[in-house]
């Protein structure tokens, strides 16, 4: 019978792609791991890693023991937070990441409320981009993240929490046509504010203009979400952001933010986490938080009555 230390160490170098990872995840030796490895190389008697110069990769029969090993540790991790689920109320500590989107109009009010819910449990809260994000669920330093929908790896255990019009934002003077619907389509040229190249929302957003014909006359790269607004609010530059992140402009006007009329032009959200790590009932009450809100409206009551009447 294959042992559950020796696909333990089989799944943390096929993902970390080195032993010496692998030992420092799993807090073991490198030594140790290559033991397990070999154990399992001479129980199959088949071949499951190739090491080469540029890092381990797992050869046909290894990664089908990857994937039938990540099945196993999941059902694994699921059986014994069952069990522990029985022991009483939440407790301990969850390492939330969210994208800059989110941490403005949705963290606090879910966290105020996740917090009345359940007050035995910490939530450490990171913002970061998501591309960070994820490899840092990946790497074991955050518990949860919520990031755009990807194909993500088999290693993530992944859940959909919600969606997001995206808007178009720019100078809060062109107060006649906030909240106006708009296809980018009918833009013409624009002067453009996005995230810097990598970023995985810039670069749907940029294949999504170039399909409709858009031209950009001038692209900036700019990471920061509040130096963006500030950027757009001041100058002839305009960027797209999703609704959820511009609630206090919608509700005040300070910005003029139009929704994108284009069909399915929205953020769509999903909760990842490690498989490795035991489902949680923390977690999944966390996110649970998440997705109640998002799928109560994109913003809260008044500005949702708002955004009905002007689309």
């Amino acid at each position: 019978m294959l042992s559950f230390s020796g696909m333990q160490a089989l799944v943390a170098v096929i993902e970390e792609e080195s032993f010496t990872r692998a030992a420092e995840r799993l807090n073991a030796t490198q030594s140790g791991v290559s033991q397990q490895i070999a154990k399992l190389e001479r129980r199959l008697d088949v071949i499951l890693l190739q090491r080469r110069s540029a890092g381990v990769r797992p050869t046909v029969a290894g990664q089908a023991l990857y994937r039938r090993s990540v099945a196993v540790l999941e059902e694994i991790a699921r059986a014994e937070a069952e069990a522990r689920s029985y022991a009483g109320s939440l407790t301990g500590t969850i390492r939330l990441g969210l994208m800059p989107a989110l941490t403005r109009s949705l963290m606090g009010p879910v966290l105020r409320r996740f917090k009345q819910e359940q007050p035995n449990l910490a939530v450490t809260g990171v913002e970061a981009v998501s591309t960070e994000l994820i490899e840092r669920v990946k790497a074991d330093e955050l518990d949860v993240a919520i990031v755009p929908v990807f194909d993500a790896p088999p290693s993530l255990r992944c859940r959909a929490v919600g969606s997001s019009p995206e808007v178009l934002v720019g100078r809060g003077t062109r107060h006649s046509l906030h909240m106006k619907p708009v296809s980018l389509a009918t833009l013409g040229s624009m002067k453009l504010i996005l995230q810097s190249a990598g970023n995985m929302r810039r670069e749907r957003i940029l294949a999504h203009l170039r399909a409709r014909g858009v031209e950009i006359a001038s692209l900036m790269d700019l990471d920061s979400m509040f130096g963006t607004l500030e950027y757009a609010g001041a100058s002839d530059y305009v960027t797209v952001l999703p609704a959820i992140m511009v609630v206090p402009e919608i509700e005040h006007g300070t910005l003029c933010v139009r929704p994108i009329s284009d069909d399915g032009f929205t953020l769509d959200m999903m909760a990842i986490e490690p498989k490795r790590r035991p489902e949680s009932p923390a977690i999944a009450a966390l996110v649970d938080a998440f997705e109640a809100l998002l799928s109560d409206g994109v913003v809260r009551p008044r500005s949702r009555k708002q955004w009905k009447r002007r689309s």
